[in-house]
């Protein structure tokens, strides 16, 4: 499922690709791939971004949709002319989802020290306050690749194993797994709900199982948790779970369509009653997370080739992966897929290229459905990171 193209991706990225080639004068096929970048996984956290966009809040209409134009990227001689196609590049795909109906669209790309960032769209339909890059929002899937560092940290102390049933850690759990095709819960083991679950509702009740796992061994809320063993460690200050964290200051608002016209769906969601605290982050410090755990900074190797899976896999246990043309290896981060929101976030293997994009989707109604939106990032984001070492920038 993560590796199929969306049809609307699908043409813009052959675009991307062929307005990479005409900026680079070629008309052949490449050639052999240039070698892997040799910067250190553990490098610090890159330079100050170079460029940024930001967009003007868009006019009001019924429903409401954003219709201002994005302004072009600025940045200084640091960056090279295809990283600078590559912004313009993604700029044009922002565009689109803007003129689509989407509220806002964040973005945040790195290649070695060369970093740039775009916001688009407002904050919320009823204040019409632009966003800024810095801005938080919902980023759903990364934190299952948050859930997974708690896991296999309480694995490697010894206070959990992936393959015991679920029942051992909380023998007051009770029911089906959603479905009903797979038994009764506590038969499932660690491992199990940490691997790729199909769809929206069976992935938001499996990281449901696992917070009250990592709470109950830890003796401490999810919250905490995180914040001791991650976002505290990482000086992450953007992230929080927005069901617990009260106001957040320039907080993203996500929408869905009812029959009744366009409606705020960021702090009180459809299925609020079954579903995990939703994280938000900014775009950069979700580069910054995927570049430390890639890193080896979160989790032992062993722990971590673990999160990675198997090369051939799609998924391993945590991370979402995919064909890294410019090393012969993988891209690891996550796809992210929750009412009124859709988010991307890819890394090579040494954390050296990434991207991350995080959109408040244009208001549709809710369902069980993913979303095309989510596929159409994840080809893009590939295409773009593909691209990056193929005309060897950064």
């Amino acid at each position: 499922m993560k590796r199929a193209s969306a049809p609307g991706a699908a043409g813009f990225c052959c675009g991307l690709l062929l307005a990479a080639c005409l900026a680079s004068s070629c008309t052949d096929p490449p050639g052999p791939l240039p070698p892997p970048s040799t910067a250190p996984s553990t490098a610090p956290s890159p330079a100050p971004v170079t460029g940024t966009t930001s967009a003007p809040p868009f006019a009001r209409t019924t429903p409401p949709v954003p219709t201002s134009p994005i302004p072009s990227a600025s940045a200084d001689a640091t960056n090279s002319m295809v990283f600078l196609e590559l912004q313009a590049s993604l700029e044009v795909f922002s565009r689109e989802l803007i003129s689509q109906g989407a509220p806002a669209v964040l973005m945040e790309a790195r290649s070695g020290l060369q970093s740039w960032t775009s916001a688009a769209g407002v904050r919320s339909l009823e204040s019409g306050l632009p966003v800024d890059a810095s801005d938080p929002i919902v980023v759903g899937g990364v934190l299952r690749s948050m859930l997974a560092v708690s896991v296999l940290k309480l694995v490697e102390e010894g206070k959990a194993a992936l393959d015991v049933p679920v029942s051992a850690y909380l023998p007051d759990l009770t029911g089906g797994v959603a479905g009903g095709s797979d038994g009764p819960v506590g038969d499932l083991s660690l491992r199990y709900l940490l691997a790729d679950s199909s769809g929206r509702d069976s992935s938001r009740w499996a990281d449901t199982v696992l917070i009250r796992v990592v709470e109950r061994l830890r003796g401490a809320a999810l919250i905490d948790v995180l914040r001791r063993e991650v976002w505290g460690l990482l000086g992450l200050r953007s992230m929080a779970l927005l069901d617990d964290a009260g106001a957040i200051p320039n907080l993203v608002h996500g929408y869905a369509s009812t029959d009744g016209g366009i409606v705020d769906i960021t702090e009180t969601p459809p299925t609020a009653g079954q579903s995990p605290p939703r994280l938000v982050s900014s775009a950069a410090d979700v580069n910054t997370f995927q570049a430390a755990l890639l890193g080896g900074r979160l989790l032992a190797p062993s722990s971590l080739l673990l999160m990675k899976g198997m090369v051939s896999a799609d998924y391993g246990l945590g991370l979402d992966q995919w064909d890294d043309r410019c090393t012969n290896g993988n891209y690891y981060g996550h796809a992210g897929d929750l009412p009124g929101f859709g988010t991307i976030t890819m890394s090579s293997a040494n954390g050296n290229r990434q991207l991350t994009i995080a959109v408040a989707t244009p208001p549709e109604p809710v369902t069980a459905q993913p979303s095309a939106i989510v596929l159409e990032l994840t080809n893009l984001a590939q295409v773009v990171l593909n691209s990056s070492c193929r005309f060897r920038f950064g």
